[in-house]
C-alpha cells in the first residue's frame, strides 16, 4: 500500500471552495463554519463539503469521493416567490467539473493543476445532481430552504 498525500484534502477543498465561489453569480456564498452577518441577506448559499473518502484502487493509484451539498436560503416576500427555485438553478448550473489545484502558501503548494474532480452520476438515478426544496422551515420565521447536492471523484498517482 502506497500512501495517501497529506496535501489532498486541503487542495481538493481549496478549489471547491474557489469554485462555487467563482460560479456563483450575484448570490452570497458562506463556507461552512465561516463567520456571517445575514440578517440583512435576502438571499445567500452555505457550501459544505464532506470526504474527501480515499481508496487505493491499485499501488499507487488514489481515488477521491466528495460530496458537495449547498444550502439556499430565501426571505419570503410579495416581490418573488421563485426567488429560492432561481437561485437552486444558479447552483445547479456550477456543478461542471472543477480542477483542483495546489492552492496554499506551503511550500509544495505551487498552484499547478493536478486534474479534475467529476460529478458522479449513473442512467439510473442514484447518483445525480439532486435539488431539495424544505419550504418554509418554521411557520414564524418568512424563509424558505433548499439544498442541492452532488457527488465527485478524481484519481491521483502517487508514482
Amino acid at each position: 500500500m502506497s500512501q495517501a498525500n497529506v496535501n489532498w484534502p486541503r487542495w481538493v477543498f481549496a478549489s471547491v471552495c474557489k469554485h462555487f465561489d467563482d460560479n456563483k453569480s450575484s448570490l452570497t456564498l458562506f463556507i461552512e463554519g465561516q463567520h456571517r452577518k445575514t440578517r440583512t441577506l435576502k438571499d445567500f448559499a452555505e457550501l459544505r463539503v464532506d470526504g474527501p473518502y480515499l481508496t487505493e484502487v491499485s499501488k499507487g493509484v488514489w481515488k477521491l469521493f466528495i460530496e458537495v451539498n449547498v444550502l439556499l436560503q430565501s426571505a419570503m416576500d410579495d416581490t418573488s416567490f421563485h426567488r429560492i427555485h432561481t437561485n437552486a438553478g444558479i447552483i445547479v448550473a456550477a456543478f461542471t467539473g472543477i480542477p483542483v489545484y495546489k492552492y496554499g502558501d506551503g511550500v509544495d503548494d505551487d498552484k499547478s493543476l493536478l486534474g479534475c474532480l467529476q460529478i458522479v452520476s449513473d442512467a439510473r438515478g442514484k447518483e445525480r445532481i439532486q435539488v431539495s426544496h424544505f419550504g418554509r422551515i418554521d411557520t414564524g420565521t418568512p424563509l424558505m430552504q433548499a439544498t442541492v447536492e452532488g457527488h465527485y471523484e478524481i484519481t491521483f498517482l502517487t508514482v
